[in-house]
């Protein structure tokens, strides 16, 4: 929602330097704008009671669409944003080719199709939707919805109990908070989304369930993924099972992030529970007319 704090003007202008960013890197055949976060960010010495400018943060939800894209993109492209910016922009970049949305699943489908309808186009050219062929995408399955978010959010539990084991300190305990946030992330998403993410890294995840819904800091902060050793934690990747050792954090690190990982579960947990049933009504209601 487009407040006094953000009028459309600031949008504007940020959506367009963003743009020239990713323009240098990549090339765009269509830039979809869907969703906005801001925070604004300041510092304040209390021995020499100097309050710095406080400066605003963006962050921006965008579907853009390229007939070439490199590997990796997706992060380096994030990260080009977030530096040539000074920090000021950041942004979820979900990136495809066109080929790739005319071959995607009936639930992508739908979620792309609000976002080409929906969402504002920056630059390029306006997606036709008849490629996706929306009058032959099948009506929402919320069976299916339901039994992949359930299925995600019981890995989850299922991890994180397991990391509790003591057998289990060290490399692999934090391997399984890691799994165990990154099914969580997953199953928030579908249960709101019905979409599927091709880019997995946590920090990524954990927007697009801000895009969600809300996330209150004492809850989960974003602030964990700068702070070592959690970060590492959240961030850890599978790969390093074949090559370090296994004290590599402490028992105090990993106890502290599976708090912090049992907390959002908690909090998250009733939340999806509520969309799912409210998807099952809406089907419920729709089968009557």
């Amino acid at each position: 929602m487009l407040t006094n704090l953000h009028p459309p003007k600031v949008i504007e202008f940020a959506l367009t330097q963003i743009t020239e960013i990713l323009k240098k890197h990549i090339e765009i055949t269509s830039l979809y704008y869907f969703g906005m976060l801001s925070s604004a960010q300041g510092t304040h010495n209390s021995l020499n009671n100097d309050a710095s400018k406080q400066q605003q943060h963006y962050h921006f939800y965008l579907l853009l669409l390229s007939k070439h894209i490199s590997t990796n993109a997706v992060a380096n492209l994030s990260d080009l944003v977030f530096q040539e910016s000074g920090g000021k922009y950041t942004i979820s970049l979900l990136l495809y080719m066109p080929k790739q949305l005319i071959a995607a699943s009936g639930h992508n489908k739908y979620f792309f199709s609000k976002v080409l309808q929906s969402g504002g186009l920056v630059e390029g050219s306006p997606f036709e939707l008849a490629p996706l062929q929306l009058s032959q995408i099948p009506e929402m399955d919320t069976k299916g919805i339901t039994n992949y978010t359930q299925d995600r959010i019981a890995i989850s539990k299922h991890c994180l109990n397991l990391s509790a084991i003591k057998e289990y300190a060290g490399i692999l305990s934090a391997h399984l908070i890691r799994l165990s946030f990154e099914q969580l992330c997953l199953g928030t998403i579908y249960a709101f989304l019905h979409y599927r993410p091709q880019h997995h890294h946590p920090l990524y995840l954990f927007k697009l369930v801000k895009f969600c819904l809300e996330i209150p800091p004492n809850i989960f902060s974003e602030r964990l993924f700068e702070q070592f050793p959690l970060k590492s934690i959240f961030c850890f990747h599978h790969t390093e099972l074949r090559y370090r050792s296994s004290a590599l954090f402490s028992v105090t690190d990993l106890n502290m992030a599976h708090s912090y990982c049992q907390c959002l579960l908690d909090y998250l947990l009733p939340i999806v529970n509520h969309q799912l049933q409210t998807l099952k009504t809406a089907s419920h209601e729709n089968e009557k007319t």
